[in-house]
């Protein structure tokens, strides 16, 4: 399946899935996740939350200072961001913008991006990486996520998901070579959920340019 057309099957799921996707469990694992990344943006910054989704990271991001970005490729999903920055009040329109469209994002780079739950769906991540890429200011810093395929905890997420969009587990060593082939460098490798290597559900990492 082409990029492209893996695109359109990852929204049109998270479309259908948007009113049900904010439940308890997603909740704490994000809090868990969200602990891990808060050290690695500095408060103040200018960031691009790609893939934000219902919002979690945007508004974490927006709490701290932070100008945001915020692009997905679930309308239904960018709808609910929205409406939650709307109720917690940070809808200043100098501090945030919601868009759908990629292409508008192709003019403008961040010294800071996150993107944080998009690249368990992508079976190769690499070019996702290349695309990321583009959008980093120089010595800028990618903030991603990936589940950890030394966890079982990560193995029972990935056996769900395959009643829906598959997510694939993957290895320390495969994120660093993925991150080499792009041309990008690893600098920083955590844990979450729980914080302990090999058990920890989700590899938090931050990435740059060198």
């Amino acid at each position: 399946m082409t990029k492209a057309k893996l695109d359109r099957h990852i929204g049109a799921h998270f479309n259908a899935r948007a009113k049900r996707y904010d439940n308890p469990l997603t909740a704490f694992i994000g809090e868990r996740e969200l602990r891990q990344i808060r050290s690695l943006v500095p408060v103040n910054s200018i960031v691009l939350d790609y893939g934000c989704g219902t919002g979690r990271t945007t508004l974490d991001l927006l709490k701290r200072g932070c100008i945001v970005t915020a692009y997905d490729i679930s309308s239904e999903m960018l709808a609910i961001a929205q409406k939650k920055v709307q109720r917690e009040k940070l809808d200043v329109a100098s501090q945030v913008k919601f868009t759908i469209d990629q292409a508008s994002l192709a003019e403008h780079t961040w010294p800071v991006i996150t993107c944080i739950g998009v690249l368990d769906y992508y079976p190769d991540p690499g070019p996702m990486l290349s695309i990321l890429k583009s959008y980093l200011a120089p010595r800028g810093y990618l903030i991603t996520t990936y589940p950890n395929a030394l966890s079982p905890l990560a193995w029972l997420y990935a056996l769900g998901s395959r009643c829906t969009v598959p997510a694939t587990p993957r290895t320390p060593a495969f994120v660093y070579r993925k991150a080499q082939e792009a041309g990008l460098k690893v600098t920083t490798l955590r844990y979450a959920f729980p914080t302990l290597p090999l058990i920890g559900h989700t590899l938090v990492l931050a990435i740059t340019t060198g």
